[in-house]
């Protein structure tokens, strides 16, 4: 089984092929995800992405799901933990770049007349779906998304 943890940083994973930019973190395969994924069309069983999606521009999110589409086998499985912008976590670290809330997720990848008005091939049917406080001291929520690759 293929598995790929995009943006791993220091978190490496055992079961993944651990792939990051940055050759200090000693990732498995250094890429930029924004100029594509080096891996061919439905070869993927399943992508993680924790803490990383919030790091990628925002004008560059619907061509990096559709990299993870293309790469995911049918009824492949794409999980994502990403900061909401419901809660203080979304801008608090400086590297972030964008900013999401769960509406994003629910719709712009599985409502087909989002996906026709932005261009994206992603076609995800969701699995689960939720906004979890991760630090209620600090106000942080975590949108956690899990989909299935339609293809």
């Amino acid at each position: 089984m293929a598995k790929i943890n995009l943006g791993c940083g220091y978190r490496k994973m055992d079961s993944c092929i651990n792939v990051d930019n940055r050759e200090v973190v000693k990732p498995d395969i250094v890429v930029d995800v924004e100029q594509g994924l080096p891996f061919l069309d439905n070869s993927i069983d399943e992508v993680m992405a924790i803490d990383f999606l919030e790091h990628i521009e925002r004008s560059r999110l619907f061509p990096l799901m559709d990299e993870i589409w293309r790469v995911l086998k049918p009824r492949g499985k794409f999980n994502h933990v990403t900061p909401s912008d419901s809660g203080r976590g979304a801008w608090q670290d400086p590297t972030h770049k964008a900013a999401w809330n769960i509406n994003t997720w629910k719709f712009y990848f599985t409502d087909l007349a989002y996906r026709k008005l932005y261009s994206t091939k992603a076609n995800f049917k969701i699995l689960y779906l939720e906004d979890k406080i991760t630090d209620h001291a600090n106000r942080v929520v975590h949108t956690h998304c899990g989909y299935e690759a339609i293809k």
